[in-house]
């Protein structure tokens, strides 16, 4: 119990070490948030490999109705053990709605262009997210972009020409005379590109929604719409009855990566800086990378390999700089 000759204010060296110790803890949160991300860069990276591996033997909507499905219970199940709705706030319901159609769209359209592409092309494609989000960011919520952002997104438009290689400008290639395959291509390219327009829609949602829901809630929501809008795709595309355990096991390691990912990500995001964070979520394209080499055996070209570098460089850039402009405004 503190007397009288107790110091009201602790000396200068036990404020030091307290502060000392906060910065550890601080930096100790920090990186085990980055080291979320890049677990969580990996466990999407390998939902991306299953859907590339289900596509062999099933239709994309299929694959996407699989994995919403999981998505779903999974969600509901930690709604439940947290102690949340799975509804959210009546308030923010049609925001919920709106992020889960677009984040589903999203979805398929992804899925797709990996059934297509090289799983290496669909991803980095994909990756364009935060170049569009950044520009639909400053329309809808009033946020900066500034010369270097649109730099960056004119660069990132260069990479996207180099990985997609269109006739007019590079010739036929590989694909000569098979004017098929030459429409397949193109189609699943810009679904890719699509699917990043509506995963920056979502994410900008998400931003409007901000703390008016748990982050289960929005998993509730996404798995829900995308098995009502996947079931009506596969009303269209049609369904095959998967016919061996291995088959099942794909499709279910789709939605448990999946999960395991957004999970990740999100308490990455929670933990780690902005910017840091930013770099870790590259991953995904580095690992898109290895697996499709050492796993699915597709080798990029040097027009791929290079393209590739410049959407990861920009958007990494852009992320960063909207991480610093926001600190300094602090």
């Amino acid at each position: 119990m503190a007397n009288e000759q107790t110091p009201l204010i602790p000396p200068p060296s036990v404020a030091s070490d307290s502060s000392a110790a906060h910065r550890r803890h601080l930096r100790k949160r920090e990186a085990a948030g980055l080291f979320c991300m890049a677990l969580s860069a990996l466990g999407f990276s390998s939902m991306s490999l299953f859907v590339k591996l289900s596509g062999a033997s099933f239709p994309s909507f299929e694959i996407v109705f699989a994995r919403s499905v999981i998505q779903l219970v999974l969600g509901l199940l930690g709604c439940y053990f947290l102690g949340v709705h799975p509804l959210g706030d009546p308030k923010v319901r049609p925001w919920l709605v709106f992020r889960g159609l677009v984040g589903s769209l999203g979805l398929a359209l992804f899925f797709y262009s990996i059934t297509q592409l090289p799983l290496a092309d669909a991803t980095v494609i994909f990756f364009l997210g935060p170049m569009f989000t950044a520009i639909l960011a400053a329309i809808v919520l009033g946020e900066s972009f500034t010369l270097f952002d649109g730099i960056c997104s004119v660069f990132c438009l260069f990479g996207v020409v180099l990985v997609s290689k269109p006739e007019f400008l590079f010739g036929s290639g590989d694909i000569v005379g098979d004017d098929d395959a030459s429409w397949t291509r193109i189609i699943a390219i810009l679904c890719s590109l699509l699917g990043a327009v509506m995963s920056a829609f979502a994410y900008c949602t998400v931003r409007k929604i901000g703390r008016g829901a748990s982050y289960m809630v929005h998993v509730v929501y996404f798995g829900g719409i995308s098995c009502v809008i996947s079931a009506i795709g596969m009303y269209f595309q049609g369904a095959i009855m998967p016919s061996g355990a291995k088959e099942y096991t794909t499709l279910l390691l789709v939605g448990i990566t999946a999960f395991i990912g957004q999970c990740l990500l999100n308490q990455g995001l929670q933990m780690a800086p902005a910017g840091p964070g930013t770099l870790m979520r590259m991953n995904d394209v580095v690992f898109a990378f290895l697996f499709g080499i050492f796993i699915l055996h597709e080798y990029p070209d040097v027009y791929s390999i290079t393209g590739a570098s410049v959407i990861v460089l920009m958007t990494t850039a852009l992320g960063l700089h909207k991480w610093w402009s926001s600190r300094s405004r602090q």
